[in-house]
């Protein structure tokens, strides 16, 4: 692999995981002001049901906190890539290797976004009719609308691809950097 073809790969990374965490975070600030409607007589929308209600427990809140940073920790990442791509003039062996530790934190960043999109899923809320998941909630038309639930598969499946990213990020750099320590040599 030539590092030219690398330092590419890593600019259309870095434009995806950009692109990608901007959509996220539009999609969580209009997230934020979809109602609920089961919960009392009027509609709330989720920032006062998330932020200043009892119907939600406060490890919730918590969650629901951490979920922003993460995007907002992705994006920075994305940011990084695309300035250590563009503008650094890192030899092959350091770049293949600065590829592999990039992988592993997006990989395992990616795992901790999964398990607070799990855990956040798992809280229980309060309704009228009931103690409900928050996921459920999302996914009852009676409770919120058919967007709520798209942005939630929405979020879910960036994680996943993220997921993804990181492996193959993990994968080329570990593949360049062996092809680095050991070149092939030509058959006689």
């Amino acid at each position: 692999m030539e590092q030219r073809k690398v330092i590419k790969f890593l600019t259309i990374l870095s434009y995806i995981f950009i692109i990608i965490s901007y959509i996220e975070i539009s999609f969580f600030i209009g997230f934020n002001f979809i109602d609920f409607n089961d919960l009392e007589l009027n509609p709330i929308p989720l920032s006062d049901f998330i932020y200043g209600s009892s119907y939600i427990s406060l490890t919730g809140s918590i969650l629901w906190i951490f979920l922003v940073i993460s995007m907002i920790c992705f994006l920075v990442l994305g940011f990084y890539i695309f300035k250590t791509a563009k503008f650094s003039k890192i030899e092959s062996k350091s770049l293949a290797k600065l590829m592999v530790v990039i992988g592993m934190v997006v990989l395992i960043g990616a795992f901790v976004k999964m398990n607070f999109l799990v855990l956040m899923g798992k809280t229980k809320i309060s309704t009228l009719s009931g103690s409900i998941s928050f996921q459920s909630a999302l996914y009852d038309f009676d409770i919120t609308p058919i967007t709520a639930g798209i942005f939630w598969i929405y979020f879910i499946s960036v994680n996943c691809a993220l997921m993804i990213a990181g492996l193959v990020l993990t994968a080329i750099g570990i593949k360049w950097s062996l092809l680095i320590e050991n070149p092939e040599k030509p058959e006689e």
